[in-house]
């Protein structure tokens, strides 16, 4: 978190704590890897961000990342 303000110079941040974590609301549905990647594509859209994005994770947020990557190629930088 201490980054951003930095790097939001420069570029455009989006940053969140998936449902369940740091007090966001609890999640309503399974916790699969595509409940979690989903949420995060539907915010990204609501807020008005547009691909090509780059994604980074913190330990499990790493995986997350990952598999956004795989499911929506097209929709991350390289």
């Amino acid at each position: 978190m201490k980054i951003l303000p930095a790097i939001s110079e420069t570029a455009s941040v989006f940053s969140y704590n998936r449902f369940g974590v740091a007090g966001s609301d609890k999640p309503k549905e399974s916790q699969d890897g595509k409940s979690m990647v989903n949420p995060l594509r539907e915010a990204l859209t609501t807020v008005g961000f547009e691909p090509p994005y780059l994604l980074v994770g913190h330990s499990l947020g790493g995986l997350y990342a990952n598999l956004y990557a795989r499911l929506y190629p097209n929709e991350v930088g390289e």
